[in-house]
């Protein structure tokens, strides 16, 4: 029995979903994730869709959900998410920032796909273990159902179901930990402290969170942790970026401090 692959975008809010039958989505998907690995890329169809972004504002952070049923009536449901809440708090890394008006971006199950050319070609000789994975997830599968779940504009409106708040809780505790801890920094340069001293906390975290990786523990520790720590990692990240002599003004004139409130369209 051939697959049967249906999708469900947001349409009448302006965002739409590429299905990965349709005709013309090779010639999408190759600029998205870079003609470098897209023989390759492509091999994950039908995990794969194209987000299209039409909407007069910009996408901070959006869900699929992939609903699976096999031959046998079994079903498996996969949910993936993509966010930028770098360009709520101001210390924007991502290239472009976020899903902007006209932009597409491509989205594969268990991976970031896009613009995965841009990265160092060391890491092309793991693509094809996501092929393989792909190949064992619909293995006797008869139809695959993509829904874009739910979708944040960066003025804080949500569409979509979004099942269980999974999107809205998520982002919401992942913007609040990077504030936290810009906002721990900024107090401490208020204080007195260098730059240096300023950003030691993030450090000393990072410092300790990877020991207990190595050791077998964070994983156990609660889905919060995960933000702390990547929010902890992308502070690092940002201030390393940045000229000391510049923090202290950048962090006054880019750094977003006030709650985030995400309500629904």
């Amino acid at each position: 029995m051939a697959l049967s692959v249906r999708v469900t975008g947001l349409d009448a809010y302006g965002v739409e979903l590429f299905s990965p039958t349709r005709p013309e989505f090779d010639e999408f998907a190759r600029p998205l994730m870079g003609e470098r690995i897209a023989n390759v890329g492509l091999r994950l169809k039908p995990m794969l869709a194209i987000v299209s972004n039409e909407n007069v504002r910009t996408i901070v952070s959006l869900s699929l959900i992939w609903r699976v049923i096999h031959r046998d009536g079994t079903r498996g449901r996969y949910w993936s998410h993509t966010s930028f809440p770098d360009v709520i708090c101001g210390d924007v890394s991502h290239d472009p920032a976020g899903l902007k008006t006209g932009q597409r971006r491509i989205e594969a199950y268990g991976l970031v796909i896009h613009g995965w050319s841009q990265w160092d070609e060391y890491f092309d000789q793991f693509l094809g273990q996501f092929v393989e994975q792909k190949d064992a997830l619909l293995a006797d599968a008869v139809d695959l159902h993509i829904e874009l779940n739910a979708v944040i504009f960066a003025d804080g409106t949500l569409i979509g179901a979004d099942d269980e708040s999974a999107l809205r809780d998520l982002f919401s505790a992942y913007v609040q930990a990077k504030q936290d801890w810009y906002r721990g920094i900024i107090e401490a340069l208020d204080a007195g402290q260098s730059v240096a001293d300023s950003f030691a906390p993030v450090e000393r975290f990072l410092a300790n969170s990877t020991d207990r990786l190595r050791a077998g523990h964070f994983m156990g520790e609660k889905p919060s942790d995960l933000w702390t720590h990547q929010a902890a990692a992308e502070a690092r990240s940002w201030h390393r970026r940045c000229a000391d002599e510049d923090i202290p003004l950048l962090l006054k004139q880019t750094i977003r401090l006030d709650p985030f409130i995400i309500r629904r369209g």
